[in-house]
């Protein structure tokens, strides 16, 4: 397997996970607010967030050890296995 292929598509996730994460949040959750009123559109806003940072906290590892990043991850290898994750 190839860990900086695997790599770079969990970047891409990531990245895909926070646009839809906005756009539930701004769109959705404003939706919600004006069909079932206030309290349901931040109960849905709470909910999102909550869904989001656990899907970031969960995938967020190397994809080799499966052990988790750091969340500023900068480096050019796994901090805990060595593994080359950038090329």
């Amino acid at each position: 397997m190839d860990y900086v292929q695997a790599f770079e598509q969990k970047k891409r996730h990531r990245r895909n996970a926070i646009i839809a994460g906005l756009l539930l949040e701004f769109v959705g959750a404003s939706a919600v607010g004006q069909i079932l009123g206030d309290t349901a559109g931040l109960v849905f806003f709470l909910l999102v967030i909550i869904g989001f940072l656990a899907y970031m906290w969960w995938d967020w590892r190397c994809p080799a050890c499966r052990k988790r990043l750091a969340p500023e991850f900068a480096h050019g290898a796994c901090p805990h296995c060595g593994t080359r994750l950038t090329p």
